[in-house]
């Protein structure tokens, strides 16, 4: 089978060993049945182990198995309070005896930004507050341009998302596991699979690894950030560089990679705030037993909804990128963080009293 020969080829590049047996997909016929699709599935990445589940977990996987971050004592990255990346990664240091050095910027408040942020304080984790995303890019633009290896305290940066060449590989490798599981007859080959689209490495790494595995799926990546980042311009330049990164450790051939459909319009006010359509399909979701977050994949979930109602769209395949609810935390989360950010958190640290 071709994925199997991919996935040998791809299991010789060194990775931490954390992805074993494949997340399944749960199909969904009631909802389904509801918005007229003849199959709709939900790969459930929620439900990988370890660091809680998540795409993140796979991109981690290879990202932290080389250097600098396999040899650094700490490793830095930059997200908003409630980063999925940052958790993920302070989940990893647990794991690994590392430390986070974790850059914050405000967002929009929800359940699943306090539970990462109170999993992330109560980590192996320090924490630098900045009142939003430009504030926190021109004080540290080393976090958001991959120029250099190490910030100025020493520490691993870690890419925005993970998103890199190694990081991406951990899609193109899950888009192979797919593959597996199409051809095991657990699913049929989905028309489309719908991703959210941040830093873009999921949708590309699973766009090469879909074609590297056969399929004839195309991606609808859900633009969840702002249209100067969420471009077709940047997918064709990531999808190029995992392209060159696989060919370069010895994967050959390396396909074109699988269409990717770049969507907008479901971002509504801005990055890491909820639209009253990703509430709606978290709710949607949650009838079926599936927790989806509404900054991500919940916008993701929304855009396939309103498709099926539109159009055509044959079996459909959403990938459950976030991880499991809830994180553990300490009680006293609140006295690890910085002061500003304790302040602006309001009732959910006590009044903001310090």
């Amino acid at each position: 089978m071709r994925d199997a020969a991919a996935l040998r080829m791809i299991d010789r590049i060194p990775r931490l060993g954390w992805v074993g047996a494949p997340s399944p997909v749960t199909a969904l016929p009631r909802l389904a049945a509801a918005l007229g699709l003849e199959f709709l599935g939900v790969k459930r990445d929620d439900l990988c182990e370890p660091l809680h589940g998540g795409m993140k977990m796979r991109k981690l996987d290879y990202v932290l198995a080389a250097p600098p971050f396999s040899t650094a004592a700490a490793w830095s990255a930059a997200g908003g309070i409630g980063s999925g990346n940052v958790a993920a990664l302070v989940a990893a240091a647990q794991r690994l005896g590392r430390r986070v050095h974790a850059h914050l910027f405000w967002t929009d408040l929800s359940r699943g930004v306090i539970d990462n942020l109170a999993f992330i304080a109560s980590g192996p984790a320090s924490i630098r507050f900045y009142p939003s995303r430009l504030a926190l890019a021109l004080a540290r633009p080393s976090l958001f341009l991959p120029l250099r290896a190490r910030d100025d305290d020493g520490a691993a940066i870690v890419p925005l998302g993970a998103t890199s060449a190694l990081g991406m590989v951990g899609a193109a490798r899950a888009a192979l596991e797919l593959g597996a599981q199409i051809r095991a007859g657990e699913l049929p080959e989905p028309a489309r699979v719908y991703v959210p689209l941040g830093s873009g490495g999921t949708a590309a790494g699973l766009a090469v690894g879909l074609a590297l595995g056969g399929l004839r799926s195309r991606v609808v990546a859900v633009a969840v950030v702002e249209r100067l980042l969420a471009s077709r311009f940047r997918l064709r330049a990531l999808t190029a560089e995992l392209r060159a990164a696989l060919a370069q450790k010895g994967v050959a051939p390396v396909p074109p990679a699988a269409p990717i459909d770049v969507v907008h319009g479901y971002l509504g006010r801005g990055y890491g705030s909820p639209t009253p359509a990703s509430l709606a399909a978290c709710d949607a979701l949650a009838a079926e037993g599936i927790s989806l977050e509404p900054v991500y994949t919940g916008k993701a979930m929304a855009a396939l909804m309103a498709h099926a109602r539109d159009r055509r769209l044959g079996p459909v395949l959403f990938w459950q990128t976030a991880r499991r609810e809830p994180l553990p935390r300490n009680d006293g989360f609140c006295e690890r963080l910085p002061a500003a950010l304790s302040r602006r958190l309001g009732a959910h640290c006590g009044g903001g009293s310090r």
